[in-house]
């Protein structure tokens, strides 16, 4: 009971994978564009943010030198020792550094200490320093009280010092707190900028991805709207020039399924059509011939059953030939191809029919070779029927001559010809030109003129040939 249903749900949402394809593709193109997006403005964040921060650093890092130097312009050498006026260092101290803590020492080369925290570190010397100014200072990181602190540290000559050595230096410890919590706000500032990008960014693509595929998805409800037998070519308006290759692809792949459906739907129409005559009269002629009991008069029946058979056998043939040689363009490709072997060969097949009719069946090559471009199984074909052809309408012991050209092949007979008023339609499909007496399919030559369309010859039909017998049929590569 559940396999109806589900083969209805399965006819009725045929289209389901198309869409989920045409989602897939949506999905893909934002991936594609996002992820590499969101990489590169994560890259310029984190640039943005070590920017940020090492400029914060370096104006922390003047801030502490004017606090070193500070000190230094009010360090004066009185009654023999080093005195400083704290009162109006530690005022421009506390006003610029709110929110961290100072320290300072200041000591001589030698490490003696003249004022200040002598447990205070000192910043290692260097060639250079991170920030450059006029004194000679030098900054490094350290601790004190187990605490993180970033250390600046002058070299100052003490003006009038009765030292051996006046020169001094300075050094001056901030906690990092202000400059955490700048780093932080500068971090969370740069992160929703950041974000903020991203997020326009993403539905600008998101935005444009859609209008993008629009004329897609535009295409792809047309084609889903699109009656069973029509193939006709689809052009969706606004095509960007990148879909137009996949489109022209389309439409020519609906062009050749319709070619082909319609090639089919005649056959089956021809099949059914021609076929039903010498399928009606076998079964007539046999089912008398089995009533009949007179022996001469069933022998008679018997005999025509089999040649009404054989002629719905060369029908069928002739038929399945037409749609092999019409189906042609899609199954093969064509290569030079020599008429003169060509007709060599094939005359050279039908020379045991001949022998037994007591024809006359010879080729004449004007040249050595003849050289086409087309398919060679299609050309046999071709004048396999020529030579069929004649041997059919003429009587036993007809001569019949293929000759081959530098452009051209051709076959000749000396049969009773074809009369002018048939001459025009003797390539049509199913016309037959030839007395009822004479049986035949009427697709022999429609097979000739359609592989010689397919090869760009040119083939025509001349009778009388001599004293008012014969036909000669002609296929001539030559341009026109």
């Amino acid at each position: 009971m559940s396999s109806e249903p589900m083969l209805d749900h399965a006819v009725v949402d045929h289209p389901v994978p198309f869409s989920r394809a045409a989602a897939s593709l949506r999905r893909r193109l934002l991936g594609w564009i996002l992820l590499p997006l969101a990489a590169l403005i994560g890259v310029n964040a984190w640039v943005a943010y070590g920017n940020a921060v090492q400029a914060t650093n370096e104006a922390y890092d003047r801030s502490l030198y004017l606090a070193a130097r500070t000190l230094a312009e009010e360090m004066r050498w009185q009654n023999g020792r080093i005195e400083l006026d704290l009162m109006r260092a530690a005022g421009y101290l506390f006003e610029n550094h709110t929110g961290s803590r100072l320290f300072y020492k200041v000591s001589t080369l030698d490490g003696q200490l003249l004022a200040g925290v002598s447990a205070l570190p000192d910043a290692p010397m260097r060639s250079e320093s991170a920030v450059r100014y006029f004194a000679l200072v030098q900054f490094d990181d350290g601790q004190y009280l187990d605490l993180p602190v970033r250390l600046a540290q002058l070299t100052h000559v003490v003006d009038g010092a009765a030292l051996q050595d006046p020169i001094v230096r300075i050094t001056v410890a901030e906690t990092l707190e202000a400059r955490q919590q700048l780093i932080q706000r500068i971090l969370w500032d740069t992160l929703g900028s950041q974000g903020l990008l991203l997020l326009a960014a993403a539905l600008l693509v998101v935005w444009g991805v859609q209008r993008g595929i629009r004329p897609l998805e535009a295409f792809r409800q047309r084609l889903a709207d699109k009656a069973d037998d029509d193939f006709s070519p689809i052009h969706p308006p606004d095509l960007p020039r990148e879909l137009r290759p996949l489109i022209e692809t389309l439409n020519s792949y609906l062009d050749r399924l319709g070619r082909l459906i319609d090639i089919r739907k005649r056959f089956l129409d021809n099949a059914a059509h021609q076929l039903r005559t010498p399928l009606t009269a076998l079964k007539t002629q046999l089912t008398l011939a089995q009533r009949n009991t007179e022996p001469a008069q069933a022998l008679a029946l018997l005999q025509a059953a089999r040649q009404t058979t054989e002629d719905a056998v060369r029908l069928t043939e002739q038929m399945l030939a037409m749609t092999r040689v019409e189906h042609a363009r899609e199954m093969h490709s064509p290569h030079t191809v020599d008429l003169v072997a060509l007709a060599r060969h094939v005359t050279q097949e039908h020379l045991m029919r001949a022998h037994q009719r007591g024809d006359d069946l010879g080729l004449e090559a004007q040249v050595d070779q003849a050289q086409v471009q087309g398919v060679d199984l299609l050309l046999h074909e071709a004048l396999s029927n020529l030579i069929d052809n004649a041997m059919h309408h003429c009587q036993p012991g007809a001569h019949i001559t293929v000759r081959v050209g530098d452009t051209w092949l051709e076959v000749e007979d000396d049969g009773p010809g074809i009369a002018p008023d048939h001459q025009a339609h003797v390539f049509e499909r199913f016309y037959r030109a030839a007395p009822s007496s004479v049986s035949g399919s009427g697709l022999g030559l429609a097979i000739v003129k359609e592989i010689a369309s397919q090869h760009g010859a040119v083939v025509g039909v001349t009778s009388p040939v001599n004293q008012g017998r014969g036909t000669l049929i002609r296929m001539d590569w030559r341009p026109s």
